[in-house]
C-alpha cells in the first residue's frame, strides 16, 4: 500500500535532519520511498512562540501495517533526537502518517487520512510536488520553498541495461558498446559522477575531467569518499551537474531523488546478477524519448508526480488528539 508522510523540524540542522529521516524511512525493511517534495518553511501552529519548521511530503510504498508503520517512525524520530514534551511544541523531528491509500481508520494512536490535512497549507503545498492534484491548496501564505530538498540537486542517473534491466554480473558490466561509452564520457565530463567502491573498482581509476565522489565506509587513497546518503547531500553542491552511474545498491538507494534517468537499452536478455529498478513499471518516472539505435536505444525518463487515492485527508471518525504521542494528529 501507499503511504503519505509529512516531515517537519525546527530545532536544531533542520535540513540535515530532514535528509536523515528520509534515508532512514527508505531503509526500513518492507518500506520503499517513492518520491519526496521540496523543503518549504513555514511558521509555527499552536504554539506560535517557537523557531519556524522546515517542512515535507514523502510517499512511500509499504507491506507494513499502519501500527507497525507508526512504531518504525516513532522509532526514527526517537533516534534522530525527538524527545515527546510539549503538544504541538519545537521538536527536533516530526514524522506524521497523513495518509493510507485505501485505508480509513481511527484509533486511540492512528487516525488516517489526517482529519486536519486539507487544512494545513505546510502540508497541501509540498503535497503538491509528489501526488497528482487537481486541487489547489488553501491559502498558502507564509509558505516559502527553501533549499536543502535531495531534488534541489537534481540528479541524473546513467545505466546501461539489457531488456531485463540487468546492469552486471560478477562486479563486470554486461556491454561495453563503443558507442555508449562515448555517449557516457561526453554526458558526464566536467559534470560531478557519484558511485559505489564496487563500481570504482571495476573502473580502476577515478575517472578523468569529473567530481568522482565515492559511497563507501572504507577510504580510498586520492579518491573523494563519502559515508552514506547523508554525508553526500552535505558534500555536494546545487551549482553542479550531478550523475549517478552505479552499481544497483546506489541506484536504488537515490532513486528517490533522481529527476531524469538516461538508460542505454540493449536489444539482448543475459544473465545478470545486479539489476536496475524497472522504470516502465513505475509510476513516478515516464518515458520521455527514445532514440533507436539498431542493437540498443536510448531511453530517458522524466520524474512525474505519482497517483494516489483521492480519499485524502476523510475520516469518517473523530480522532482523539489530546495526547501528543498520537502521530497521526497530535503534531498539527
Amino acid at each position: 500500500m501507499r503511504c503519505l508522510i509529512g516531515l517537519g523540524s525546527n530545532l536544531g540542522a533542520r535540513r540535515h535532519t530532514l535528509r536523515q529521516a528520509l534515508t532512514l524511512i527508505h531503509e526500513t525493511a518492507d518500506a520503499e520511498l517513492l518520491s519526496v517534495s521540496f523543503f518549504y518553511e513555514t511558521e509555527p501552529w499552536g504554539v506560535v512562540d517557537q523557531p519556524p519548521y522546515i517542512n515535507a511530503v514523502a510517499l512511500l510504498e509499504t507491506s507494513l501495517e499502519p501500527t507497525k508503520l507508526l512504531d518504525r517512525l516513532q522509532s526514527i524520530e526517537a533516534a534522530l533526537g525527538r524527545v515527546r514534551t510539549e503538544h504541538w511544541g519545537a521538536r527536533t523531528l516530526d514524522l506524521d502518517i497523513l495518509s493510507i491509500e485505501g485505508v480509513t481508520l481511527s484509533t486511540e494512536r492512528l487516525t488516517a487520512p489526517h482529519p486536519l490535512m486539507n487544512e494545513r497549507a505546510f502540508v497541501q503545498v509540498p503535497l503538491r510536488d509528489v501526488i497528482e492534484s487537481t486541487e489547489a491548496p488553501r491559502g498558502s501564505g507564509g509558505i516559502i520553498r527553501t533549499h536543502g530538498s535531495p531534488l534541489d540537486f537534481r540528479l541524473r542517473l546513467i545505466a546501461c541495461v539489457d531488456r531485463r534491466w540487468g546492469l552486471g554480473l560478477d562486479g563486470r558490466l554486461l556491454f561495453g558498446i563503443e558507442e555508449d561509452m562515448s555517449r557516457f564520457r561526453s554526458m558526464t565530463l566536467g559534470s560531478t559522477v557519484v558511485m559505489g567502491r564496487r563500481t570504482f573498482e571495476s573502473i580502476g581509476a577515478p575517472l578523468d575531467g569529473r567530481r568522482n565522489i565515492v559511497i563507501t565506509h572504507r577510504p580510498i587513497d586520492g579518491v573523494e569518499t563519502v559515508g552514506g546518503i547523508d554525508e553526500l547531500f552535505d558534500r555536494l553542491s546545487t551549482d553542479e551537474n550531478i550523475f549517478v552511474i552505479g552499481g544497483g545498491e546506489i541506484y536504488r538507494q537515490l532513486l528517490p531523488y533522481v529527476v531524469e534517468a538516461h538508460v542505454t537499452m540493449v536489444d539482448r536478455i543475459v544473465d545478470a546478477d545486479v539489476r536496475l529498478i524497472d522504470l516502465d513499471a513505475r509510476d513516478d518516472f515516464a518515458l520521455i524519448e527514445t532514440t533507436p539505435r539498431g542493437a540498443f536505444e536510448y531511453r530517458t525518463y522524466g520524474r512525474q508526480r505519482c497517483r494516489f487515492s483521492k480519499t485524502i485527508g476523510r475520516s469518517s471518525s473523530t480522532p482523539n488528539c489530546r495526547s501528543p504521542i498520537i502521530n497521526s494528529c497530535g503534531n498539527f
